[in-house]
């Protein structure tokens, strides 16, 4: 399904081994990105380095942005050279002023290159940043699982913080009694399992058996739109044999959550989709830029180490 290889995309190209909660991706020139946190450690050791060049070149994740190698860094004069740039969390730094707001991070402690921040600013639009690019006059200048610091043209480093206490709140008005009306009129609440509404997941999903599924085109693109909270509903862990890289395990399927309403399991090793190897950043950023528009999907899995097929048929 798209939203297990939403996942699986995201945190291979990252290249960790545990829980990235909340990654914001803007997929299209009019989509936005999503939230993720980092739970585990770097990239998994191997007889070769994958060069990001290509990935960061393609940037399909976001078509207005573009390559995102060879963006040259915008340099900031310094008034004064107080030593390295302060990272998130060494102190108490200001909140940064204005719209900028951090929607989410994809961080890689190994290379930098592969670290990357949703952020919005004035125009309200959620943009992919790595450290050395600018928005709203502000450079990026480090990237945290949390918080971003940035340095304004002229002033000093500020920071921008994932769940920011500080953030201006609306005022609200006196609460009134709802009405009986007016309560039956309220859109139902989502669920905490990816933020759709259970209705909306049991409308839009078929299981016509326990391999083979219809999926309704308008909650594949509602999940997409929601990968902010997809990101919470499962772990995606690259799983070895041999000192190589098999597949990918998920963990942290709840039986109600979307994933599992697809007939995913928590254990289940995901080897490929489509055809696709799983077992490669490359690989799975290819099959997502292929596949986000596929009527039919095949997802092999390994589950308690017997082999095994998942079908579905997006309407």
């Amino acid at each position: 399904m798209l939203c297990t290889l939403v996942l699986t995309a995201l945190f291979l190209a990252q290249g960790t081994t545990g829980l990235l909660a909340a990654t914001f991706l803007s997929l299209d020139s009019g989509s936005s990105a999503a939230p993720a946190r980092r739970a585990g450690a770097g990239r998994n050791a191997g007889p070769e380095q994958k060069d990001p060049e290509a990935i960061l070149t393609r940037n399909i994740f976001d078509s207005e942005t573009g390559d995102l190698w060879n963006v040259a860094e915008e340099e900031v004069e310094y008034v004064e050279d107080d030593g390295p740039p302060p990272e998130p969390g060494d102190g108490p730094l200001p909140r940064c002023e204005g719209a900028v707001r951090l929607v989410g991070s994809l961080v890689n402690t190994q290379s930098h290159e592969w670290s990357f921040a949703a952020i919005t600013g004035a125009a309200g639009k959620a943009m992919l940043y790595r450290e050395g690019m600018s928005v709203d006059d502000k450079q990026v200048v480090s990237i945290d699982s949390s918080a971003v610091v940035l340095l304004p043209a002229s002033g000093s480093h500020c920071q921008i913080m994932m769940f920011d206490p500080g953030a201006p709140v609306a005022a609200t008005a006196p609460a009134r009694p709802a009405t009986m009306a007016a309560r039956a009129e309220r859109p139902a609440r989502p669920t905490r399992e990816g933020a759709i509404p259970t209705a909306d997941m049991e409308s839009g999903i078929t299981r016509n058996s326990d391999t083979s599924f219809t999926v309704a085109r308008s909650l594949v693109d509602q999940l997409l739109s929601n990968q902010a909270e997809l990101m919470r509903t499962a772990r995606v862990i690259p799983h070895e044999e041999n000192g190589r890289t098999v597949g990918v395990k998920l963990y942290g399927i709840r039986r109600n959550s979307v994933l599992g309403r697809l007939g995913l399991q928590n254990g289940d090793m995901l080897r490929t989709i489509n055809g696709y190897d799983m077992s490669s950043p490359d690989s799975a950023l290819e099959a997502y830029s292929r596949l986000r528009g596929a009527s039919n999907l095949s997802i092999n899995v390994v589950r308690r180490g017997n082999p095994m097929a998942l079908e579905y048929n997006i309407q």
